[in-house]
């Protein structure tokens, strides 16, 4: 329902572009949405996986076979022991022994099974590198405590990036607006229901699109937007528009974008409140996580 309000109680954003926007408040525009949001998330819980599992599965191993000189010889199991990992309901053994190439040096070396394959004590071949026996895993067992396929993990970073990528365009399209935008008012025209829902916990609200007109240059250009929230467009007799003076096609309407800055009664972009500070924890821990293994690796 519409609440007419007087043209002078109206907000007119009179601060004239380019405007300065600090690195917070775009840093909240850019990353601020949900779809980014879920993207961060994803890339920071499957960059842990990836970074603790996928990167030591038996993969790395594959190409490295094709290019080393290997020997086998008998060696000596000298302890097993199971660990924490399952697979086929059944506990991944780990293995330390030991093999003696011939060079006056006794080398040890890991292997892991799954289910118990040797006891302490009990004689197995070991291969080894010939030009660095150091490299070393018993005959028959694999070299890491996780299997191929936990290289799949990788898909959930991948996943989250592109998720990430998505609306960074139409987000910078947005900021850049901010910037270089011209303001005005457009009316309301039209109000189409979409077909579309979104859900807010127990409740689920139509989508709907609403159109606009504004002038520029004498002519008339259209904007529209989608949002489940029709208070925010119809509470004003014309709403806030943003747009490019050389392409007044590109255009938002204000009040349907979340996160954007509030307009003063002074006429200028508010300071982005601290309450958003919490959209910057997830893209943070994400590069923090993949910046410390880098390192570490």
């Amino acid at each position: 329902m519409q609440t007419n309000l007087p043209i002078e109680n109206q907000r007119n954003l009179r601060e004239l572009p380019p405007r300065h926007l600090d690195w917070y408040t775009q840093a909240v525009l850019l990353l601020g949405d949900f779809v980014s949001q879920t993207g961060w998330g994803l890339l920071a819980l499957g960059s842990v996986f990836f970074w603790t599992t996928a990167v030591n599965s038996e993969v790395k191993f594959w190409f490295q076979d094709k290019t080393v000189h290997w020997e086998d010889k008998e060696g000596v199991i000298l302890k097993a022991d199971s660990t924490n990992t399952f697979e086929d309901g059944m506990k991944v053994w780990r293995y330390l022994h030991s093999v003696a190439p011939g060079d006056g040096y006794r080398y040890r070396g890991t292997s892991y099974s799954v289910g118990k394959k040797f006891d302490a004590g009990q004689l197995a071949f070991i291969r080894y590198e010939v030009d660095d026996p150091r490299n070393n895993f018993a005959v028959g067992l694999r070299r890491s405590e996780h299997a191929w396929w936990v290289n799949l993990l990788l898909l959930l970073p991948v996943l989250g990036f592109a998720l990430v990528l998505v609306p960074l365009r139409g987000n910078w399209r947005v900021l850049r607006l901010l910037k270089i935008g011209d303001f005005t008012r457009g009316q309301l025209f039209a109000k189409t229901p979409t077909g579309q829902v979104e859900r807010f916990g127990a409740h689920v609200l139509p989508v709907f699109r609403f159109e606009f007109r504004f002038e520029h240059g004498g002519a008339v250009f259209h904007a529209t937007c989608r949002t489940p929230h029709p208070a925010l467009v119809e509470d004003e007799d014309s709403e806030s528009i943003l747009y490019d003076r050389y392409k007044p096609s590109f255009n938002l309407v204000y009040d349907a974008v979340p996160n954007l800055p509030k307009i003063t009664a002074a006429g200028r972009l508010a300071p982005m409140g601290w309450e958003k500070v919490w959209v910057l924890f997830l893209p943070g821990f994400a590069l923090a996580v993949n910046l410390v293994f880098i390192l570490a690796n």
